[in-house]
């Protein structure tokens, strides 16, 4: 910031818009702001690197500095639990009399049982405080209230694969969670650890290792997600970890019985410790009392009723870690056997507080193993498909035995939809289109049919998820047709593949329907737009080709040159339907046909077939407009023809004998054979041409045009 911008930018009072107002002023011209909007950017860059210098250059110290806090830290600690120690000491010696009365028994009585509570928490808060000065990090031990250190010692944790050694911790048991603590090498002062990781006891299970090979003296963690192997030094230590959890879980009574025998032999103690006179007193008294209480026994029941909470089983209270352990290892059915088994045992059981901490830990456990289910279902990029529909078949069955039918249906159709998307991708392109579109629906309806075949095994008797399944196959077809379109509906595609692609994949549909599915309507109302477009545009090209060729036609007989050739033409044409060609024919080689009348009939009786084989209700009326059409265009050229001088009428007579007498009522019969009826417009032409019908047919006489 040498220079005079940077002094005024880095003034306390510095305005940027009031700076660029008056340097947008004083510049004059486009190459004057450019300049100084370098200067800007090299100020910039300056900037920046002294800022990284500085950075770098205090980089040591604020690794010293953040190192003093944490020592400082630790130390004030200590001072706060030394000070609390003292005024401890000086609230008991403010509280004791050198002379005076010494109260009632009771009062005595009670005064070493509050010593020695008060004896206890200090023992444990002074364990606490030593875990603090031990371990960086774990200042918030004493924060919660009736917290006790079980049992801690070093621990190596090994990997869960190989059974290496990882690294070295040491582990301390609390009541209520377990805290592991990684080695520090440089330590500083009493510090010794580094605190790592703190698991609740709820939601920790503890799985015995057995010793094989390498592995000795080792238990396991189960925490969801992680799963984590540690080793003691000794048999002993692991036994007395194992043991410490176990006193951590689930409390005995027997120490409780400990405690209150402890409690009573406090006052007998203290009763020694007085004069003979009153220790003669409490003698007799509780002489008395022994004998009263010996009297009362002898009239109770020899055995006490339990109460509600001693009723409920131990397999029962250790549900929730079994639970944990069978999420953990993916055992499923094992844990959906013991969710149901525990629900059958606490029907039986009277309701009490453990009961309902139970019943709360288990609902957890109900949860988390549902979430873990749904993750199996879930669609990602990275899950491979390899198994198919079939591998989630374990997941279905236990969501719905647990009461997420609608959750798993949606995650079960969802995976259908990755799976068949996914394969049709996979479909590569090659050959002529009608076979990459059979291919592509036979991969469509295929798995359509497998999936509903997996649904009705999964989803047998529930009515929402049928319909679920039919919405679902609905979307999927429109997914597929958008897939046809982009195929099947090309610029150069004609009318006679796109039929044969059309007659495919109609018969692939119709094959579901067999099966109770019945979805052939939605494929035709998908399809109707695409085909109505397709057989106009194809009946326009048609007509402006029929009357191209018209302007060049001469009318004149073909000449087949030989024998074989009209051979040939005859049985071409009684294959396409005309069986009377025959008689169109003259000598050896000569037919009264123009090529133009030859090469229209070829195509107009494939017209037909194409169109017919895309016919379907809502699709007649654009199908027998388009036959008509056609026809139509072709007859009024001969009709047109037939009054002008230059051309043969004998061949023009004949062509229009042809059209009218043999192509239109092949066009009829085909047209009532695929539909039921007859074609109205067809009929209507004959009418309206009926002069160029052959002349040994009378008017409308023949049932060819009623």
């Amino acid at each position: 910031m040498a220079d005079i911008s940077g002094r005024k930018i880095s003034a306390p009072d510095f305005n940027p818009d009031k700076y660029v107002r008056e340097l947008s002023q004083r510049c004059v011209g486009r190459m004057e702001l450019v300049t100084q909007r370098q200067k800007m950017q090299k100020l910039a860059e300056d900037t920046n690197e002294q800022l990284k210098k500085n950075v770098y250059d205090n980089y040591v110290q604020f690794i010293e500095t953040s190192k003093e806090i944490s020592h400082v830290e630790s130390e004030m600690y200590q001072l706060s639990h030394f000070l609390s120690e003292q005024r401890e000491l000086l609230s008991n010696l403010l509280d004791t009399s050198i002379v005076g009365s010494r109260g009632t028994l009771l009062d005595k009585e009670k005064i070493p049982e509050a010593e020695d509570s008060r004896n206890n928490e200090e023992e444990q808060r002074r364990k606490l405080a030593s875990i603090i000065e031990k371990v960086e990090g774990c200042v918030s031990l004493l924060e919660v209230p009736g917290r006790v250190l079980l049992h801690d010692s070093d621990l190596i944790e090994l990997d869960i694969n190989d059974n290496s050694a990882i690294q070295r911790y040491h582990g301390y048991l609390l009541n209520d969670s377990v805290v592991l603590a990684s080695w520090i090498t440089n330590k500083r002062g009493p510090v010794r650890y580094k605190f790592q990781v703190q698991y609740p006891l709820e939601s920790l299970a503890v799985v015995n290792v057995r010793d094989l090979g390498n592995v000795k003296h080792a238990f396991k963690f189960l925490a969801f997600p992680d799963t984590r192997i540690f080793q003691c030094s000794t048999s002993a230590h692991k036994n007395e970890w194992m043991d410490a959890f176990h006193t951590a879980k689930n409390p005995t009574p027997k120490s409780q019985q400990k405690q209150r025998e402890s409690a009573s032999e406090r006052p007998v103690s203290m009763i020694s410790r007085g004069d003979s006179t009153e220790s003669n007193n409490r003698k007799t008294l509780f002489a008395s009392l022994d004998l009263n209480l010996k009297l009362c026994v002898a009239f109770e029941d020899p055995v006490p009723e339990p109460t509600p909470d001693q009723l409920v089983p131990e397999w029962l209270a250790e549900a929730p870690d079994d639970l944990d352990v069978f999420i953990a290892q993916r055992h499923f059915e094992d844990a959906y056997n013991l969710i149901i088994k525990c629900k059958d045992g606490w029907a039986e059981l009277p309701p009490s507080s453990k009961l309902h901490l139970i019943q709360r830990k288990i609902d957890a456990r109900v949860r988390n193993l549902t979430e873990v289910l749904m993750k199996e279902l879930e669609v990602s990029p990275e899950r491979s498909f390899q198994g198919g529909l079939r591998a989630a078949r374990r997941a279905v069955r236990l969501l719905n035995l647990l009461g997420c039918s609608t959750q798993a249906c949606k995650l079960f159709l969802d995976l259908s939809s990755s799976v068949i998307k996914t394969q049709l991708k996979r479909t590569m392109r090659e050959g002529v289109t009608v076979q990459f579109i059979t291919q592509l629906g036979d991969i469509f309806f295929s798995n359509v049919k497998d999936v509903m075949q997996e649904f009705l095994k999964s989803f047998p008797s529930t009515s929402s998820c049928l319909s679920s399944f039919v919405v679902w196959a609905g979307l999927e077809l429109t997914a597929f047709v958008a897939l046809l379109n982009k195929h099947i509906f090309l610029p150069q595609s004609s009318l006679d593949a796109i039929a044969e692609c059309f007659t495919s994949i109609r018969k692939l549909c119709t094959e579901l329907g067999e099966l109770g599915l019945d979805i052939v309507y939605m494929l035709d109302g998908l399809l109707r737009s695409p085909l109505t477009r397709a057989i106009q545009d194809n009946t326009r090209k048609t007509v402006d080709s029929i009357r191209l060729k018209a302007a060049d036609d001469t009318w004149r007989q073909t000449n087949l040159m030989s024998k074989d050739a009209r051979a040939k033409f005859v049985q071409e044409f009684v294959d396409l339907g005309l069986a009377n060609t025959s008689s169109y024919t003259y000598g050896e080689t000569w037919v009264y046909l123009t090529s133009n009348t030859i090469s229209f009939t070829r195509r107009y009786v494939q017209l037909v077939d194409s169109s017919l084989s895309l016919c379907f209700p809502e699709l007649e009326f654009v199908v027998r407009k388009s036959i008509e059409s056609v026809l139509s265009e072709q007859l009024k050229h001969v009709q047109e023809s037939s009054v002008i001088r230059s051309y043969d009428q004998a061949t023009v007579e004949k062509n229009g004998n042809f059209l009218v007498g043999e192509l239109l009522p092949l066009a009829l019969k085909k047209f009532s054979r695929a539909n039921g009826h007859q074609c109205e417009e067809l009929l209507q032409l004959a009418k309206k041409y009926a002069n160029l019908a052959p002349k040994s047919v009378t008017k409308y006489s023949t049932t060819v045009y009623i």
